[in-house]
């Protein structure tokens, strides 16, 4: 339905097209492009329909398909009757003449037009064997098929590539959804590798020449977006390309770049601006224009403590020093030292354990504490480690968000 004020959030976080689709049963229907701004649905439409999506899943309560693979054998067996069907018309319709007159069939008419690479068909598909059946089916039928999520498709990108396949590659990366904790139980390394790689699909993709465009992918959190772009980056994506798939590449996957996806004379005035690098921690979405219309972002309120007796508002925390620390690993208790380097706002430094030793980056100090990222390695993958914390006297404690979820660290400075 049409109005603006529904879509604030995400004009907040810099949106201003996306791609609209029911994310419900195996066949999803048609998704739209539309304008997050418009008064009337029509003002919003850029394109409709795009694309017919279909989703790997199965039924409950006992209705085929209950297995991938049913699902799959779906899909092929309603091509093939949808094949049928169009050559019964089109012989029906050269010779009608001792022909019985082919039945009308909604649902297989709704296929037609992907059949005739009308319209594409999105398959939502994430694992390596979800992305191959989706690829043979599309050799098979001669689709005009796209990739969505694609969280395992570098493993199969020179078939993407040969295939001329883009893929709508999900932000929504894998983590943990509770914190780590005696109770918890430990998950397989096949889950861990999965969290390790998932960041660097992007890079691997356009490495292997594959066009690809960044999606939220059911993200709980919206501004995860740009803060997971950074993470594709940081994993050896250029700037250029991560900005490129969210804007200009996504335009011409979709079918709209003459529209949208970069600035030029003609195009539909859809911008985003912000206060210093996008992909940063730091950054501020300042002004969003939506079709030429302005929406302002709001100034976050500085928080600061009343001055009261002439005294001034709270500093930025003292935390610079070396601090032996125990990172509260559940079951193996992890001992390191934390250097940290204050120049005003502004943190740098190492974390060294049995691990290795690896530098502070983007370390930030504020009034309430510090925080910064770093990474590990362990058994040859690379994780993100975002650590943030405060120094209370010589005392230090804090938060490490690992790929197994949060986990507390404390110590003391030494001399």
């Amino acid at each position: 339905k049409a109005g603006e004020a529904q879509f604030e959030t995400n004009r907040n976080a810099g949106f201003t097209t996306v791609l609209t689709v029911s994310r419900d049963g195996v066949f999803n229907g048609q998704s739209a492009v539309i304008n997050l701004a418009g008064e009337t649905v029509s003002q919003m439409i850029i394109r409709a329909p795009f694309a017919e999506h279909f989703s790997f899943t199965t039924l409950r309560n006992g209705q085929y398909p209950t297995s991938l693979m049913g699902t799959f054998s779906a899909l092929r067996q309603m091509l093939l009757d949808a094949q049928r069907l169009q050559t019964l018309r089109q012989a029906y319709d050269k010779n009608p003449r001792g022909i019985k007159r082919p039945e009308t069939d909604k649902s297989l008419d709704a296929l037609l037009p992907i059949l005739n690479r009308e319209m594409p068909i999105v398959f939502n598909a994430n694992t390596e064997i979800e992305i191959v059946r989706a690829l043979n089916l599309a050799k098979e039928f001669n689709l005009n098929a796209i990739i969505a999520g694609g969280q395992e498709a570098w493993k199969v990108a020179d078939r993407l590539k040969a295939q001329n396949v883009p893929v709508l590659l999900s932000l929504n990366f894998p983590k943990r959804t509770a914190a780590a904790s005696p109770e918890a139980d430990a998950e397989s390394l096949e889950i861990l590798r999965l969290r390790a790689e998932t960041p660097k699909g992007a890079s691997r993709l356009a490495q292997a020449g594959v066009k690809f465009a960044f999606q939220s992918g059911g993200m709980t959190s919206i501004n995860d977006f740009l803060t997971n772009a950074n993470k594709s980056v940081e994993n050896g994506l250029s700037k250029d390309a991560a900005i490129r798939a969210m804007t200009l590449s996504a335009a011409e996957i979709l079918g709209v770049d003459n529209r949208l996806g970069s600035i030029e004379t003609g195009k539909i005035a859809n911008l985003t601006v912000s206060r210093g690098d996008i992909l940063a921690k730091d950054k501020t979405i300042t002004h969003v224009f939506v079709d030429g219309k302005l929406f302002e972002q709001k100034e976050k309120p500085k928080t600061t403590t009343p001055a009261t007796g002439g005294t001034q508002p709270a500093a930025t925390a003292t935390v610079g020093g070396t601090y032996s620390i125990t990172i509260n690993i559940p079951g193996q208790p992890l001992e390191g030292t934390l250097s940290l380097t204050q120049q005003g706002e502004i943190l740098s430094g190492s974390l060294q354990t049995q691990l290795g030793t690896t530098p502070i980056k983007d370390g930030k100090v504020t009034a309430e504490g510090f925080n910064f990222t770093t990474t590990v390695e362990l058994g040859g993958s690379t994780f993100n480690l975002d650590v943030s914390g405060r120094v209370t006297g010589n005392q230090i404690s804090g938060t490490m968000t690992t790929p197994q979820g949060a986990v507390a660290f404390s110590g003391t400075k030494t001399p």
